[in-house]
């Protein structure tokens, strides 16, 4: 399990609208590691976290488009 694994996730779901698809019903980060792990990304919901709160600093804008509203719609907390 690694950020890179994380990074990979990530740029893959900016890119592929089927796998977001995939991810439409999970509600807890729980179900959405299980998730990503069955499609072959070994990462844990604290790398996860990690690396979209790296990728987020200093944003002021928020997109309605792409991966990140798709993010936002689990309860992360």
């Amino acid at each position: 399990m690694s950020k890179e694994s994380a990074c990979q996730f990530l740029e893959a779901a900016t890119y592929d609208p089927a796998l977001r698809e995939k991810f439409q019903e999970v509600a807890s980060p729980e179900e959405f590691v299980k998730v990503a792990r069955e499609l072959g990304y070994a990462l844990t919901t604290e790398e996860l976290k990690d690396v979209v709160k790296e990728h987020s600093e200093g944003v002021i804008l928020r997109r309605q488009t792409g991966v990140w509203p798709w993010l936002r719609k689990v309860n992360w907390i």
